[in-house]
C-alpha cells in the first residue's frame, strides 16, 4: 500500500495523462471537423500561413543585419572576433582552431564555411571592382570619409591599406583606438610608403578608407578596398595591411635600435596561405638581418586576413597600443629598407 503522499502523486499523474489525451483528441476532432466544413483550401491556406512564420520573423528583424541571419545558421560564426589579437588564448578559440584543422576549413573566416557547405560559391567570380586611388599621409582625423587621388603611373608594386584604420597607439593619443576615425596607425603607413617612394622609387598605392566604423565587418570592408585596388593595380608584388598589437606591456613594446626607442615588428599570416607565410617569414628575416630584434618573427592563424587575394600578402604589426606614433614611424621607416630589399632582390629573380 502507498503511502499517502505517494498516492496523491500517483493518481495526480494519471490525471495529468488522461487530460492530455482528452486534449488531444479533442483537437484532432476539431482539425478533422474544420477541414470538412472549410474543406481542404482553406487548412492548405493556414498550413502556408504558419509555414511563412519565419520567413516574417527574420524580414522584420533580420533583413538589415545579413550577419545575424548566418551566425544564427551557424553559430561557430559567434566564436571568432575579427580582432587577429582579440581572441587569442581563449578556450573557444581553441576548439574553434581545432575544428578547422580536422575539417580542413578556415572556421573564422564565413565565406570559407559557406563555401565548405555551398561548393557552387568557389565557381562564382568576385564582382567587378573600381580603382581606388593613392592617397596622401594622415594623422587621426575627425572625418570618415576616404581621401583618395589619382594612382601612380607606371607599375605599382606595394598596395598598403588598413583594416582596423581606428587603431592607434595610447603614447601619443591616450586611447587604444579611434572609433571611426583614422588612428595613428593611418600616420605609420603613410611613413612606410613616403620612404619606399622617396627613398627607393618604389611605387606604393595606398588607402586610408575607414573600415572599422563597424568593428565586426573590419575585414569584409577592407576585403573590397582591396580588390579595387588590385584591380587598379593588378601588377603589384606585395600587399601590406597595416596593424598594430595589443595585450602587450611597455616594456615588451621597445626594441633598442641605433640607440634609439622603436617599436617592434610582427607578421601575420594565416593558415594553409603557404606562399604568403613564406613571403612573410623573407621580410622578418632581413629585417632581422639589417635591424637584429627589431622583427618578432612570423605568426600563422586560423583566419585568412583576405591573404587568399594575393600571394604576397601580409599583416604587418607595427608596435602595440602601449607605444607613440613617433616609435612606429621609425620601425615603418626602418622596416621600408627591409621592404626595399627583398622586393629587389625578388625582382631580379623575376627579370
Amino acid at each position: 500500500m502507498y503511502p499517502v503522499h505517494a498516492a496523491r502523486f500517483r493518481y495526480a499523474r494519471i490525471d495529468h495523462v488522461c487530460r492530455f489525451i482528452a486534449l488531444a483528441g479533442l483537437l484532432s476532432m476539431l482539425l478533422l471537423l474544420f477541414s470538412r466544413i472549410t474543406g481542404a483550401a482553406a487548412l492548405t491556406a493556414l498550413k502556408e500561413t504558419v509555414d511563412k512564420i519565419p520567413e516574417g520573423v527574420i524580414a522584420v528583424f533580420y533583413q538589415r543585419e545579413p550577419l545575424k541571419i548566418l551566425q544564427g545558421a551557424l553559430p561557430v560564426l559567434c566564436w571568432s572576433g575579427f580582432e587577429e589579437d582579440s581572441c587569442s588564448g581563449s578556450l573557444s578559440q581553441s576548439l574553434l582552431d581545432s575544428l578547422g584543422v580536422v575539417v580542413r576549413v578556415d572556421m573564422s573566416s564565413p565565406a570559407a564555411v559557406l563555401k565548405s557547405q555551398m561548393p557552387v560559391l568557389v565557381m562564382s567570380a568576385p564582382p567587378g571592382a573600381v580603382a581606388v586611388s593613392r592617397s596622401g599621409g594622415a594623422h587621426p582625423v575627425d572625418n570618415a570619409p576616404a581621401a583618395q587621388t589619382s594612382t601612380l603611373p607606371g607599375e605599382i608594386l606595394v598596395i598598403i591599406y588598413n583594416t582596423h584604420t581606428g587603431e592607434t597607439y595610447s603614447m601619443t593619443d591616450r586611447a587604444e583606438r579611434l572609433d571611426g576615425r583614422q588612428g595613428g596607425i593611418v600616420t605609420v603607413a603613410a611613413a612606410l610608403q613616403e620612404t619606399l617612394e622617396s627613398k627607393y622609387g618604389i611605387k606604393v598605392a595606398r588607402s586610408d578608407r575607414i573600415h572599422d566604423a563597424d568593428y565586426n565587418a573590419s575585414y569584409l570592408e577592407s576585403e573590397k578596398t582591396l580588390k579595387e585596388m588590385l584591380a587598379a593595380n593588378p601588377e603589384a608584388r606585395v600587399v601590406f595591411d597595416i596593424h598594430r598589437d595589443a595585450a602587450k606591456s611597455r616594456e615588451q613594446s621597445l626594441v633598442k635600435i641605433n640607440g634609439e626607442n622603436v617599436a617592434p615588428l610582427l607578421f601575420i599570416t594565416g593558415a594553409r596561405m603557404s606562399s604568403n607565410y613564406a613571403f612573410a617569414a623573407k621580410l622578418s628575416a632581413e629585417t632581422n638581418k639589417m635591424y637584429p630584434g627589431l622583427s618578432l618573427g612570423v605568426r600563422v592563424k586560423t583566419s585568412n586576413y583576405n591573404q587568399y587575394l594575393h600571394p604576397h600578402a601580409v599583416l604587418v604589426e607595427i608596435g602595440t597600443s602601449k607605444n607613440s606614433v613617433e616609435e612606429a614611424v621609425r620601425s615603418a621607416v626602418l622596416f621600408a629598407d627591409a621592404v626595399a630589399r627583398v622586393i629587389m632582390e625578388e625582382s631580379k629573380v623575376i627579370s
